[in-house]
């Protein structure tokens, strides 16, 4: 089942793409989730049909919110990105999921820190983040789509309808944004590109 908070067309459109990886976080996190039962997963956007067709085959309910076309929208109309987070009205401890991609790059530190409290007060004990952040070197700065294909394969399709900054932070940075969330799996690709999962203790 889909529910299907917010979907826009324009998040769709291919562009240009990268060259496909093997996600090893990818494996982790729907190995993971396929041990739940009744699993909610929470995908933040960009939006992408051929990722809502391979979760849709894997998990209970998937529930949309393209968090990068909210933001792009308030900074068109000269608002702080952090307007965008009024439309994540999620209550506690309802997702055993969450792809965050690479939308805490596009944060400044304080917007960042709430996106990660919200992250945390929606998974149930237990439940994960998936989290991808680009390298400085050899990734677009443009917003993509993380796109997936069978065998945990990735790619990046790049938005360029999307306009927005990037904020390349180290690891320990990135984690710290997340707390109190404990680093399950982290993996870094000789693109750049790293991948971690997050999880909330089961207490």
């Amino acid at each position: 089942m889909i529910s299907a908070v917010h979907h826009s067309q324009a998040a769709v459109s291919p562009s240009v793409e990268t060259e496909k990886y093997s996600s090893m976080c990818l494996q982790f996190f729907l190995e993971t989730l396929e041990r739940r039962r009744q699993v909610r997963l929470l995908d933040l956007g960009p939006v992408c049909e051929e990722n809502i067709q391979f979760f849709a085959r894997r998990i209970d309910k998937l529930f949309i919110c393209d968090m990068f076309i909210r933001v792009d929208r308030a900074r068109r109309r000269d608002q702080p990105s952090s307007v965008a987070l009024q439309h994540l009205g999620y209550p506690p401890e309802i997702f055993d999921g969450i792809l965050l991609w690479d939308l805490i790059d596009r944060f400044d530190r304080e917007e960042a820190r709430k996106l990660g409290q919200l992250c945390c007060s929606w998974l149930k004990p237990g439940g994960m983040v998936m989290l991808f952040a680009l390298g400085q070197q050899g990734m677009p700065s443009k917003v993509s789509s993380f796109v997936i294909t069978e065998g945990s394969l990735v790619h990046l399709r790049v938005q360029h309808h999307l306009d927005l900054p990037m904020h390349s932070r180290q690891n320990r940075e990135l984690l710290e944004l997340l707390g109190p969330l404990a680093p399950a799996k982290s993996f870094m690709y000789r693109n750049g590109l790293r991948e971690f999962i997050l999880r909330r203790s089961d207490n």
